[in-house]
């Protein structure tokens, strides 16, 4: 049979907790962003170039932290599961009961977080590099 790590509850609670408060952000954020495109649907069309130029360096710069950190974490949770030899490591906590692998197995979904991560952190590097065009051809296009 199997070996089972069990979930952490507190854990598994603080994980709830976060998705929901990403999710209650995301809305009051989409009712913000309303309020905002109107405000700039009145402005003058260099004022609303700049003022959509800000935003769209903004998220573009969150978005592309955001997934490199994701793709950072990847990669280091496969050089742990690698190392040990053993997945999920042995100081992990989980928030659902997980099946331990080892050996082999274990060896192969670390060199899989890797390669994951190495591949998100790909994504982000072309993410900046066309948001960084899409701005530059703006600017070329209006200015």
């Amino acid at each position: 049979m199997a070996e089972i790590q069990r979930a952490d509850d507190r854990r598994r609670k603080v994980a709830i907790m976060v998705l929901a408060v990403v999710l209650i952000s995301g809305v009051v954020l989409w009712v913000v962003f309303e309020e905002w495109m109107m405000v700039v649907r009145s402005l003058p069309v260099e004022a609303a170039r700049a003022s959509l130029s800000r935003i769209f360096s903004l998220c573009m710069a969150i978005m592309v932290v955001c997934i490199c950190v994701a793709g950072w974490h990847c990669w280091r949770v496969g050089e742990r599961v690698r190392r040990s030899l053993r997945f999920p490591p042995p100081d992990a906590t989980v928030v659902r009961d997980t099946i331990v692998l080892s050996g082999q197995a274990a060896v192969s979904r670390g060199r899989l977080l890797q390669m994951f991560g190495v591949i998100l952190i790909l994504c982000a590097i072309c993410l900046a590099v066309m948001s960084w065009l899409v701005l530059k051809m703006l600017h070329s296009a209006l200015g």
